[in-house]
C-alpha cells in the first residue's frame, strides 16, 4: 500500500507523517495524543515539552499494559470453556 503524507497538530506543533494508515485513523490518534498531552501538562504542571512527551508515552504504555492484561484474562477464560 502506498504511503501518504498526513499533517497533524500535536501540542501546538505540526508533524507530517508518512503512513499507509487511513487518514481518519491517523487524525483520530493524533487528536487523542494531543488531548492527553494537554491534560497531563495541566495535571502534572509540566512545561518542558520533552518531559511531557515522556510522561505521555509512559501514560499510554501503562494503559496498553492494562489492556493487554485484561485481554489475556479474557482470552484465558474463553479458552477454558
Amino acid at each position: 500500500m502506498e504511503k501518504a503524507a498526513i499533517s497533524v497538530q500535536i501540542y501546538n506543533e505540526i508533524y507530517v507523517l508518512h503512513t499507509s494508515a487511513p487518514q481518519t485513523k491517523v487524525l483520530q490518534i493524533a487528536q487523542s495524543v494531543d488531548e492527553r498531552m494537554k491534560r497531563l501538562a495541566a495535571d502534572k504542571k509540566i512545561n518542558n515539552r520533552e518531559k511531557l512527551a515522556v510522561w505521555t508515552a509512559l501514560d499510554l504504555a501503562a494503559e496498553l499494559d492494562e489492556l493487554q492484561e485484561r485481554y489475556n484474562k479474557l482470552l484465558a477464560a474463553v479458552r477454558e470453556r
